[in-house]
């Protein structure tokens, strides 16, 4: 994969070479039409997504099991287009109003047209291993009672080093980064023991330096000093001003407990200079080092797995029951939310939507006489226009 994106890569910054500032928009679409690019990355994208849908049946070989597929995948179907579904000329295009937006905020013409460079680089980049794993995911799918354990391709950042092994129904997302060159590993249940699979393991592998630049000074110190890798990572995530204290943690579902005030991030406990009892005793009590010690499977959740975003613990009755078949027989309902991705109920809900507004009806009641006023339909119209346009 590495070799396929280094090859996309080259290309595209062959072409770019020959893109004028002063005429970005005529100068760029010529070279797209005339330097064959696209159908160069669409040729790339189709080798990706041989390798992506083939490796299973030897990966599945080397855990000990396998797994007929019931389909087998087409690579073809995955070239020339973008994950997000626009067409592979439209994200290539990205580039030129990213360098204008450079121009507007005060770059000059010749360091933007540089920036806009890595930035189409890094969309062929995405797209190439966007396709392998996206052909990896339909094979793991095409297989009956099979899922897929996230595995990392060091150097990785701190975000996905926490994801490192887990477990996911094949049906679930793959979140990524732009860049992120993390893969799948099709599967029975999670495989955790190495860098690869293991965030602890990953986390023990780097330099004390490293520790610090990938995690921040005060996360990597609160990991070695025994915190729950997952708690000192996600507290990142509602950091407020001046980085000492965080408001992860303090939601109903939070660990840390609901309606508490923001704690102490790892870095406001360190800045105290206290002894290390007492920051040991700060790191306990601001939930980041937990009873059960650190587990590479998670000390809160282990391996076990819930009912999704609408099953709400198993409580939504007609939700746990379609996962539970979806479980049972491998095959998921198309036509329940419960069962779909992320992205797939975002796409679902938007054509629904959309097609309610367009027959007289506010999909956001159930009231039938409710009327579809201009700021429901904009903003009806606003996300069917994301969701399935790609605009």
């Amino acid at each position: 994969m590495q070799r396929l994106q280094s090859i996309g890569v080259l290309q595209t910054r062959r072409a770019w070479s020959q893109v004028n500032p002063a005429i970005l928009t005529p100068s760029w679409s010529t070279i797209l039409n005339e330097s064959g690019l696209e159908g160069a990355v669409a040729a790339l994208q189709v080798e990706a997504a041989a390798l992506g849908a083939s490796y299973g049946a030897k990966t599945l070989a080397q855990q000990g099991f396998y797994e007929a597929p019931e389909r087998f995948v087409n690579p073809v179907a995955f070239g020339g287009f973008a994950s997000d579904g626009r067409s592979l000329q439209g994200v290539l295009y990205a580039a030129v109003p990213h360098t204008k937006n450079l121009i507007a905020g005060g770059m000059s013409p010749t360091a933007a047209k540089a920036q806009g460079g890595k930035f189409a680089e890094l969309v062929v980049k995405t797209q190439v291993a966007d396709a392998g794993r996206a052909a990896a995911g339909v094979d793991t799918a095409a297989r009956p009672r099979m899922g897929y354990v996230r595995m990392l391709n060091p150097p990785s950042c701190a975000r996905c080093s926490i994801l490192a092994g887990k477990f996911y129904r094949w049906n679930a997302g793959f979140k990524r980064h732009p860049g992120c060159d993390c893969i799948h590993i099709p599967s029975r249940e999670s495989v955790a023991g190495d860098v690869t699979t293991d965030p602890y393991s990953y986390f023990e592998s780097l330099s004390e330096s490293d520790q610090d630049r990938i995690y921040g000074k005060g996360s990597a110190q609160a990991v070695r000093d025994g915190g729950d890798i997952f708690q000192v990572v996600n507290a990142e995530r509602g950091v407020k001003p001046g980085g000492l204290v965080t408001r992860e943690g303090t939601t109903r579902r939070g660990n840390y407990g609901a309606g508490r005030q923001p704690r102490l991030t790892p870095d406001g406990i360190y800045a105290k200079n206290l002894s290390r009892e007492k920051t040991l005793d700060l790191l306990q009590t601001n939930g980041y080092i937990l009873p059960g010690g650190q587990n590479p499977t998670g000390v809160l959740r282990g391996d076990l797995e819930g009912f999704g975003q609408l099953g709400r613990g198993g409580n939504r009755v007609g939700a746990r029951r379609a996962v539970e078949e979806a479980r049972r027989t491998g095959v998921r309902d198309p036509m329940s939310r419960a069962t779909m991705t992320a992205a797939e109920r975002r796409a679902f809900d938007a054509q629904a939507n959309w097609d309610a507004v367009r027959a007289g009806r506010n999909p956001f009641t159930n009231a039938r006489d409710a009327a579809v006023t201009p700021d429901v339909a904009a903003r009806v119209e606003r996300e069917y226009r994301k969701e399935i346009l790609g605009y």
